[in-house]
Protein backbone atom coordinates (compact mmCIF):
# COMPACT_ATOMS: atom_id res chain seq x y z
CA UNK A 1 0.00 0.00 0.00
CA UNK A 2 0.98 3.51 -0.57
CA UNK A 3 1.46 6.30 1.80
CA UNK A 4 -1.71 8.22 0.95
CA UNK A 5 -1.51 9.98 4.10
CA UNK A 6 1.90 10.66 5.33
CA UNK A 7 2.18 8.20 7.68
CA UNK A 8 5.87 8.20 6.59
CA UNK A 9 6.26 11.46 6.81
CA UNK A 10 4.91 11.80 10.67
CA UNK A 11 7.54 9.38 11.84
CA UNK A 12 10.24 11.48 9.81
CA UNK A 13 9.40 14.58 11.31
CA UNK A 14 8.84 13.06 14.84
CA UNK A 15 12.15 11.26 14.35
CA UNK A 16 13.79 15.03 13.35
CA UNK A 17 12.48 16.51 16.68
CA UNK A 18 13.83 13.89 18.82
CA UNK A 19 17.02 13.83 17.67
CA UNK A 20 17.33 18.28 18.06
CA UNK A 21 18.51 17.61 21.31
CA UNK A 22 21.29 15.38 20.01
CA UNK A 23 22.21 17.47 17.81
CA UNK A 24 22.23 20.69 19.69
CA UNK A 25 23.92 18.97 22.92
CA UNK A 26 20.49 19.46 25.07
CA UNK A 27 20.06 16.56 28.08
CA UNK A 28 16.68 15.80 27.98
CA UNK A 29 17.03 15.23 31.89
CA UNK A 30 17.30 18.18 32.81
CA UNK A 31 14.03 19.40 30.52
CA UNK A 32 11.20 21.03 32.08
CA UNK A 33 7.96 18.80 33.09
CA UNK A 34 5.79 19.71 30.53
CA UNK A 35 8.85 19.22 27.96
CA UNK A 36 9.40 16.04 29.14
CA UNK A 37 5.52 15.03 29.03
CA UNK A 38 5.42 16.32 25.38
CA UNK A 39 8.48 14.09 24.47
CA UNK A 40 7.46 10.83 25.97
CA UNK A 41 3.64 10.92 23.97
CA UNK A 42 6.05 12.03 20.91
CA UNK A 43 8.09 8.85 21.27
CA UNK A 44 4.72 6.80 22.02
CA UNK A 45 3.27 8.27 19.00
CA UNK A 46 6.68 7.26 16.93
CA UNK A 47 6.42 3.91 17.93
CA UNK A 48 2.40 3.30 17.44
CA UNK A 49 2.66 4.82 13.96
CA UNK A 50 5.75 3.07 12.94
CA UNK A 51 3.26 -0.13 13.87
CA UNK A 52 0.58 1.15 12.23
CA UNK A 53 3.19 1.70 8.70
CA UNK A 54 4.87 -1.72 9.33
CA UNK A 55 1.19 -3.90 10.52
CA UNK A 56 -0.64 -2.25 7.36
CA UNK A 57 0.86 0.07 5.13
CA UNK A 58 3.97 -2.29 4.49
CA UNK A 59 2.02 -5.64 5.30
CA UNK A 60 1.00 -6.98 1.56
CA UNK A 61 0.12 -10.14 2.61
CA UNK A 62 -2.18 -8.38 5.12
CA UNK A 63 -3.74 -6.41 2.62
CA UNK A 64 -4.16 -9.37 -0.02
CA UNK A 65 -5.64 -11.39 2.90
CA UNK A 66 -8.70 -8.58 2.96
CA UNK A 67 -9.03 -9.18 -0.90
CA UNK A 68 -13.12 -9.04 -1.30
CA UNK A 69 -13.82 -8.61 2.17
CA UNK A 70 -14.24 -5.80 5.10
CA UNK A 71 -11.65 -4.55 7.54
CA UNK A 72 -12.34 -2.39 9.13
CA UNK A 73 -8.59 -0.68 9.42
CA UNK A 74 -7.92 -0.90 5.71
CA UNK A 75 -11.52 1.29 5.11
CA UNK A 76 -9.77 4.07 7.37
CA UNK A 77 -6.54 3.95 5.82
CA UNK A 78 -7.90 3.71 2.15
CA UNK A 79 -11.30 5.56 2.17
CA UNK A 80 -10.47 8.99 1.59
CA UNK A 81 -13.45 10.83 -0.10
CA UNK A 82 -14.50 11.65 2.67
CA UNK A 83 -11.31 12.24 4.81
CA UNK A 84 -11.23 9.91 8.29
CA UNK A 85 -10.62 10.42 10.96
CA UNK A 86 -7.05 8.93 10.37
CA UNK A 87 -6.40 10.89 6.98
CA UNK A 88 -7.46 14.10 9.14
CA UNK A 89 -5.06 13.27 12.21
CA UNK A 90 -2.06 12.27 10.41
CA UNK A 91 -2.30 15.86 8.21
CA UNK A 92 -2.84 17.79 11.01
CA UNK A 93 -0.38 16.29 13.26
CA UNK A 94 2.06 16.40 10.25
CA UNK A 95 1.48 20.15 9.68
CA UNK A 96 1.84 20.91 13.51
CA UNK A 97 4.93 18.44 14.14
CA UNK A 98 6.69 20.72 10.47
CA UNK A 99 5.95 23.99 12.46
CA UNK A 100 7.22 22.78 15.38
CA UNK A 101 10.78 21.49 14.16
CA UNK A 102 10.24 24.86 11.82
CA UNK A 103 10.50 26.86 15.32
CA UNK A 104 12.90 24.38 16.94
CA UNK A 105 15.69 25.01 14.07
CA UNK A 106 15.10 28.73 14.20
CA UNK A 107 15.58 28.86 17.99
CA UNK A 108 18.45 26.96 17.71
CA UNK A 109 20.32 29.75 15.67
CA UNK A 110 23.03 31.56 17.84
CA UNK A 111 25.71 30.80 20.02
CA UNK A 112 23.67 29.73 23.09
CA UNK A 113 21.04 27.07 23.18
CA UNK A 114 19.61 26.06 26.28
CA UNK A 115 15.86 24.92 28.02
CA UNK A 116 15.19 28.74 28.53
CA UNK A 117 15.31 29.52 24.64
CA UNK A 118 13.58 26.23 23.33
CA UNK A 119 10.78 25.17 25.38
CA UNK A 120 8.93 27.65 24.23
CA UNK A 121 8.20 25.99 21.42
CA UNK A 122 6.66 22.76 22.92
CA UNK A 123 4.14 24.65 24.36
CA UNK A 124 1.59 25.30 21.63
CA UNK A 125 -1.37 23.45 22.67
CA UNK A 126 -2.50 22.88 19.12
CA UNK A 127 0.52 20.61 18.70
CA UNK A 128 0.43 19.04 21.92
CA UNK A 129 -3.43 17.95 21.43
CA UNK A 130 -2.36 16.95 17.37
CA UNK A 131 0.52 14.17 18.40
CA UNK A 132 -1.76 13.03 21.25
CA UNK A 133 -4.95 12.63 19.18
CA UNK A 134 -2.71 10.56 16.38
CA UNK A 135 -0.83 8.64 19.03
CA UNK A 136 -4.21 6.90 20.14
CA UNK A 137 -5.51 7.14 16.92
CA UNK A 138 -2.57 4.77 15.52
CA UNK A 139 -2.91 2.58 18.89
CA UNK A 140 -6.86 2.42 17.88
CA UNK A 141 -5.54 0.76 14.42
CA UNK A 142 -3.12 -1.21 15.82
CA UNK A 143 -6.05 -2.75 18.05
CA UNK A 144 -7.88 -2.87 14.89
CA UNK A 145 -5.39 -4.74 12.97
CA UNK A 146 -5.99 -7.61 15.31
CA UNK A 147 -9.57 -7.87 15.94
CA UNK A 148 -9.70 -7.53 12.02
CA UNK A 149 -7.35 -10.55 12.29
CA UNK A 150 -9.19 -12.44 14.27
CA UNK A 151 -12.46 -11.86 12.13
CA UNK A 152 -10.51 -13.11 9.12
CA UNK A 153 -9.60 -16.22 10.56
CA UNK A 154 -13.21 -16.74 11.61
CA UNK A 155 -14.40 -15.79 8.22
CA UNK A 156 -11.68 -18.21 6.68
CA UNK A 157 -12.95 -21.24 9.15
CA UNK A 158 -16.83 -20.47 8.13
CA UNK A 159 -15.44 -20.75 4.66
CA UNK A 160 -13.84 -23.73 4.91
CA UNK A 161 -16.18 -25.55 6.96
CA UNK A 162 -19.18 -24.22 4.82
CA UNK A 163 -16.85 -25.26 1.62
CA UNK A 164 -16.27 -28.45 2.95
CA UNK A 165 -19.78 -29.07 3.24
CA UNK A 166 -21.27 -28.12 0.15
CA UNK A 167 -18.41 -30.27 -1.57
CA UNK A 168 -19.84 -33.34 0.73
CA UNK A 169 -23.35 -32.21 -0.31
CA UNK A 170 -22.09 -32.05 -3.84
CA UNK A 171 -20.41 -35.12 -3.61
CA UNK A 172 -23.61 -37.15 -1.75
CA UNK A 173 -25.97 -35.48 -4.91
CA UNK A 174 -23.61 -37.23 -7.72
CA UNK A 175 -23.89 -40.49 -5.53
CA UNK A 176 -27.29 -40.44 -5.51
CA UNK A 177 -27.49 -39.22 -9.04
CA UNK A 178 -25.65 -42.21 -9.79
CA UNK A 179 -27.82 -44.74 -7.99
CA UNK A 180 -30.79 -43.34 -9.90
CA UNK A 181 -28.84 -43.54 -13.40
CA UNK A 182 -28.06 -47.18 -12.56
CA UNK A 183 -31.84 -47.81 -11.64
CA UNK A 184 -32.38 -46.72 -15.32
CA UNK A 185 -31.40 -43.74 -17.46
CA UNK A 186 -34.85 -43.35 -18.84
CA UNK A 187 -36.38 -40.11 -17.76
CA UNK A 188 -39.79 -39.26 -19.39
CA UNK A 189 -39.68 -35.82 -18.31
CA UNK A 190 -38.20 -34.39 -21.61
CA UNK A 191 -41.58 -35.96 -23.40
CA UNK A 192 -43.73 -34.63 -20.89
CA UNK A 193 -42.16 -31.17 -21.66
CA UNK A 194 -42.56 -31.98 -25.18
CA UNK A 195 -46.21 -33.52 -25.10
CA UNK A 196 -47.42 -30.56 -22.95
CA UNK A 197 -45.89 -27.72 -25.43
CA UNK A 198 -48.05 -29.00 -27.64
CA UNK A 199 -51.54 -29.04 -26.46
CA UNK A 200 -53.83 -25.72 -27.50
CA UNK A 201 -55.44 -23.68 -24.81
CA UNK A 202 -58.63 -24.90 -23.54
CA UNK A 203 -57.49 -28.66 -25.19
CA UNK A 204 -58.58 -31.76 -22.05
CA UNK A 205 -60.18 -29.00 -20.00
CA UNK A 206 -63.53 -31.44 -20.66
CA UNK A 207 -61.69 -34.53 -18.86
CA UNK A 208 -60.16 -32.23 -16.29
CA UNK A 209 -63.63 -31.36 -15.35
CA UNK A 210 -65.56 -34.58 -15.70
CA UNK A 211 -66.78 -36.19 -12.63
CA UNK A 212 -65.30 -39.25 -13.48
CA UNK A 213 -61.55 -37.63 -13.43
CA UNK A 214 -62.78 -35.83 -10.22
CA UNK A 215 -63.53 -38.63 -8.38
CA UNK A 216 -60.39 -40.27 -9.23
CA UNK A 217 -58.60 -37.05 -7.78
CA UNK A 218 -60.19 -36.93 -4.73
CA UNK A 219 -60.43 -40.56 -4.23
CA UNK A 220 -58.18 -43.00 -2.68
CA UNK A 221 -57.34 -46.36 -4.85
CA UNK A 222 -58.66 -45.47 -7.71
CA UNK A 223 -58.30 -46.59 -11.35
CA UNK A 224 -59.51 -44.46 -14.35
CA UNK A 225 -59.51 -46.13 -17.40
CA UNK A 226 -58.91 -44.23 -20.63
CA UNK A 227 -59.62 -45.17 -23.70
CA UNK A 228 -59.63 -43.82 -27.95
CA UNK A 229 -58.95 -44.74 -31.15
CA UNK A 230 -54.79 -44.53 -32.22
CA UNK A 231 -54.22 -41.06 -32.89
CA UNK A 232 -57.31 -39.23 -30.89
CA UNK A 233 -55.05 -37.95 -29.23
CA UNK A 234 -54.59 -39.70 -25.86
CA UNK A 235 -50.89 -38.98 -25.39
CA UNK A 236 -51.83 -35.54 -25.06
CA UNK A 237 -54.58 -35.94 -22.39
CA UNK A 238 -52.25 -38.30 -20.68
CA UNK A 239 -49.36 -35.23 -20.46
CA UNK A 240 -52.61 -32.89 -19.17
CA UNK A 241 -53.14 -34.74 -16.56
CA UNK A 242 -49.63 -35.37 -15.84
CA UNK A 243 -49.11 -31.40 -15.66
CA UNK A 244 -52.39 -30.76 -13.52
CA UNK A 245 -51.30 -32.57 -10.94
CA UNK A 246 -47.66 -31.38 -10.91
CA UNK A 247 -49.58 -28.28 -10.35
CA UNK A 248 -51.92 -29.28 -8.34
CA UNK A 249 -49.50 -31.47 -5.79
CA UNK A 250 -45.62 -30.18 -7.27
CA UNK A 251 -45.08 -29.02 -4.16
CA UNK A 252 -46.93 -31.43 -1.99
CA UNK A 253 -43.92 -33.42 0.05
CA UNK A 254 -46.58 -36.42 0.73
CA UNK A 255 -47.93 -36.73 -2.97
CA UNK A 256 -46.24 -38.87 -4.84
CA UNK A 257 -46.33 -38.70 -8.73
CA UNK A 258 -44.71 -40.39 -11.37
CA UNK A 259 -45.79 -41.70 -15.23
CA UNK A 260 -44.94 -43.29 -18.22
CA UNK A 261 -45.44 -43.15 -21.75
CA UNK A 262 -44.92 -46.33 -23.20
CA UNK A 263 -43.91 -46.67 -26.91
CA UNK A 264 -43.53 -49.76 -29.33
CA UNK A 265 -40.19 -48.42 -31.11
CA UNK A 266 -38.92 -49.02 -27.27
CA UNK A 267 -40.04 -52.08 -26.50
CA UNK A 268 -36.54 -53.37 -25.74
CA UNK A 269 -36.23 -51.37 -22.91
CA UNK A 270 -39.91 -50.75 -21.41
CA UNK A 271 -39.77 -54.50 -19.82
CA UNK A 272 -41.95 -54.64 -16.61
CA UNK A 273 -39.12 -54.19 -14.54
CA UNK A 274 -38.33 -51.51 -16.64
CA UNK A 275 -40.76 -49.74 -16.15
CA UNK A 276 -41.33 -50.37 -12.33
CA UNK A 277 -37.54 -48.80 -12.23
CA UNK A 278 -38.73 -45.73 -14.04
CA UNK A 279 -41.66 -45.46 -11.61
CA UNK A 280 -39.24 -46.38 -8.48
CA UNK A 281 -36.84 -43.62 -9.26
CA UNK A 282 -39.27 -40.63 -10.17
CA UNK A 283 -40.72 -41.14 -6.56
CA UNK A 284 -37.61 -41.85 -5.06
CA UNK A 285 -36.74 -38.40 -6.85
CA UNK A 286 -39.46 -36.99 -5.36
CA UNK A 287 -38.20 -37.26 -1.25
CA UNK A 288 -35.27 -34.78 0.22
CA UNK A 289 -32.91 -37.43 0.52
CA UNK A 290 -32.61 -40.70 -1.40
CA UNK A 291 -34.75 -43.65 0.47
CA UNK A 292 -32.69 -46.48 2.03
CA UNK A 293 -34.96 -49.06 0.12
CA UNK A 294 -33.29 -47.54 -2.74
CA UNK A 295 -30.03 -47.62 -1.79
CA UNK A 296 -30.25 -51.31 -0.28
CA UNK A 297 -31.61 -52.54 -3.71
CA UNK A 298 -28.37 -50.63 -5.01
CA UNK A 299 -26.04 -51.82 -2.32
CA UNK A 300 -27.46 -55.10 -3.13
CA UNK A 301 -26.99 -55.98 -6.76
CA UNK A 302 -24.49 -53.05 -7.74
CA UNK A 303 -21.78 -55.04 -6.74
CA UNK A 304 -22.85 -58.49 -8.40
CA UNK A 305 -22.75 -56.39 -11.41
CA UNK A 306 -26.65 -58.01 -12.16
CA UNK A 307 -30.22 -56.17 -12.16
CA UNK A 308 -33.01 -56.29 -9.63
CA UNK A 309 -35.75 -58.47 -10.67
CA UNK A 310 -39.16 -57.16 -10.92
CA UNK A 311 -40.33 -58.62 -7.59
CA UNK A 312 -37.19 -56.57 -5.66
CA UNK A 313 -38.35 -53.43 -7.14
CA UNK A 314 -41.82 -53.73 -6.11
CA UNK A 315 -41.12 -54.24 -2.93
CA UNK A 316 -38.75 -51.16 -3.14
CA UNK A 317 -41.68 -49.36 -4.43
CA UNK A 318 -44.14 -50.56 -1.94
CA UNK A 319 -41.78 -49.62 0.82
CA UNK A 320 -41.07 -46.39 -0.94
CA UNK A 321 -44.22 -45.97 -1.75
CA UNK A 322 -45.66 -45.93 2.02
CA UNK A 323 -43.13 -42.76 2.76
CA UNK A 324 -45.84 -40.78 0.95
CA UNK A 325 -49.66 -40.32 1.90
CA UNK A 326 -51.00 -40.49 -1.91
CA UNK A 327 -49.39 -41.97 -5.08
CA UNK A 328 -50.12 -41.27 -8.44
CA UNK A 329 -49.09 -43.23 -11.03
CA UNK A 330 -50.10 -42.48 -15.00
CA UNK A 331 -49.48 -44.65 -17.71
CA UNK A 332 -49.83 -43.68 -21.91
CA UNK A 333 -50.39 -46.07 -24.38
CA UNK A 334 -50.73 -49.29 -22.05
CA UNK A 335 -51.25 -51.07 -26.12
CA UNK A 336 -48.23 -50.07 -27.35
CA UNK A 337 -46.58 -52.21 -24.35
CA UNK A 338 -44.85 -55.54 -25.33
CA UNK A 339 -47.99 -58.31 -24.99
CA UNK A 340 -46.43 -61.03 -26.70
CA UNK A 341 -43.87 -61.45 -23.06
CA UNK A 342 -46.81 -61.34 -21.13
CA UNK A 343 -45.17 -57.78 -20.23
CA UNK A 344 -48.81 -55.69 -20.20
CA UNK A 345 -50.64 -58.62 -18.13
CA UNK A 346 -47.85 -58.33 -15.33
CA UNK A 347 -47.50 -54.83 -15.75
CA UNK A 348 -51.36 -54.07 -15.31
CA UNK A 349 -50.93 -57.00 -12.31
CA UNK A 350 -48.40 -55.50 -10.67
CA UNK A 351 -50.08 -52.03 -10.73
CA UNK A 352 -53.21 -53.57 -9.28
CA UNK A 353 -51.26 -55.43 -6.09
CA UNK A 354 -49.25 -52.36 -5.81
CA UNK A 355 -52.99 -50.12 -5.78
CA UNK A 356 -54.40 -53.03 -3.59
CA UNK A 357 -51.26 -53.08 -0.89
CA UNK A 358 -50.18 -49.05 -0.52
CA UNK A 359 -51.60 -48.33 3.27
Amino acid sequence: MADPFGIIGVIGVAGQIIQMGIQFGLDWKDAPADVKSFMAELQVLKTAISETNTNIALNQDFINAFQGRHSTVLSQLTDVTPATDTSVMVSACRTELEHLLAELKKRAQGHRVGWERMKGAFLAKKTREAVENLQRQCQFLNNLVVVDSAALQATILKEVREGTMNQQAREAADEENAILHWLTPVDYAPQQSDFINRRQVGTGQWLLDSPEFQVWLQTDKQTLFCHGMPGAGKTILTSIVVDELMARFGNDKGTGIAYIYCNFRRQDEQKVEDLFASLLKQLAQGRSSLPDSVKSLHDNYKAKRTRPPSADISVALQSLAAEYSRVFIIVDALDECQASDGCRMKLLSELFSFQANVE
